[in-house]
């Protein structure tokens, strides 16, 4: 083997050079662009090998960064002077919320806010908007605020005095005897609809609108169409028409059926006898047409056949 084929052996694609050296395929394009120039590399693009040193370099490159992570996660000392500012920042008194104030005031935050905008001036704070806070002297500031303020609403204005032309008709008001008051209508009867109507006569529904198209001059009801609702007194009525009605059919209507029928039935026979005989007809007709070409072919068949060559 070659020198130049043992050389081509040993180069490896970034996937596994990435493998190897333990890093992700995105951190390696990452790298491949910060160091391409410290980088063993052969060709360009997608057809780019690395060698085998190329392992050692990416896992420098991973180390290299580590470090600059973590030195740029430590904290500069502090100077003297800083932690003196500290120290002193740390002996301070801790600043207040306008929450915590109200917790030890017992005033309401609605309150505070109102005090807070008419009397900012004697209130110490620090800061502006959110982030206002108040030192612990302002708990006694709130505290005089709502001992000088006038807890509560206040007061209505007394209402005027009554004129006396208004007393006197007050007293001529009262002085009428009281009107009678008017007598309760009677309860008008509940109205029906035809399905109920039908539940207390045991009559059908279909039944009940003949009788309605036939007498509703006798039926007593209120409203048309599917509005119309029927008095209690309909229900009489019904019956009383359901009695007089002969239930079922006429005998002149059963006679007339029945013939009805007999004409129906005749006409269906005679209409299955005509197919069949037209079919029987058109298959007699397709079996002569067979016989007449079967009877030429034969012929054909029995004549003399005449080969003439041409040398």
């Amino acid at each position: 083997m070659s020198a130049a084929a043992a050389g081509r052996k040993k180069l490896l694609t970034l996937g596994e050079v990435a493998r190897r050296a333990g890093v992700s395929m995105a951190t390696a394009l990452r790298y491949k662009k910060m160091y391409q120039g410290r980088i063993s590399s052969e060709g360009e693009g997608r057809k780019q090998r690395y060698r085998v040193a190329a392992v050692k370099e990416f896992r420098a490159f991973k180390n290299e960064r580590s470090t600059k992570r973590r030195g740029a996660g430590r904290k500069k000392a502090a100077t003297p002077a800083e932690e003196t500012q500290a120290k002193g920042a740390a002996g301070a008194p801790s600043l207040l919320t306008l929450s915590s104030i109200s917790q030890q005031t017992g005033i309401s935050y609605p309150t505070l806010q109102r005090y807070v905008r008419l009397f900012g001036d004697r209130i110490p704070h620090e800061g502006e908007g959110r982030k206002r806070r108040y030192h612990p002297d302002s708990v006694a500031v709130f505290r005089q605020l709502r001992a000088e303020s006038k807890p509560g609403r206040k007061p209505k204005a007394a209402p005027a005095a009554k004129s006396p032309a208004r007393k006197k008709r007050k007293a001529r008001a009262a002085a009428k005897p009281a009107a009678a008051a008017p007598k309760p209508a009677a309860a008008a009867p509940k109205l029906l609809t035809l399905t109920a109507i039908g539940q207390q006569t045991g009559i059908s529904g279909p039944t009940l609108q003949r009788y309605l198209k036939l007498y509703s001059d006798r039926i007593p009801h209120e409203g048309e169409g599917r509005k119309r609702r029927y008095h209690p007194e309909a229900v009489a009525v019904f019956r009383e028409i359901r009695s007089r009605s002969r239930r079922g059919r006429k005998p002149k209507a059963k006679v007339a059926a029945a013939a009805k029928t007999a004409v129906r039935r005749k006409r269906k026979a005679r209409a299955t006898k005509a197919r069949r005989q037209a079919a029987a007809g058109g298959v007699e007709a397709r079996l002569a047409a067979l016989e007449a070409q079967v009877s030429l072919v034969l012929q054909k068949l029995d004549q003399p056949i005449t080969i003439t060559l041409n040398r």
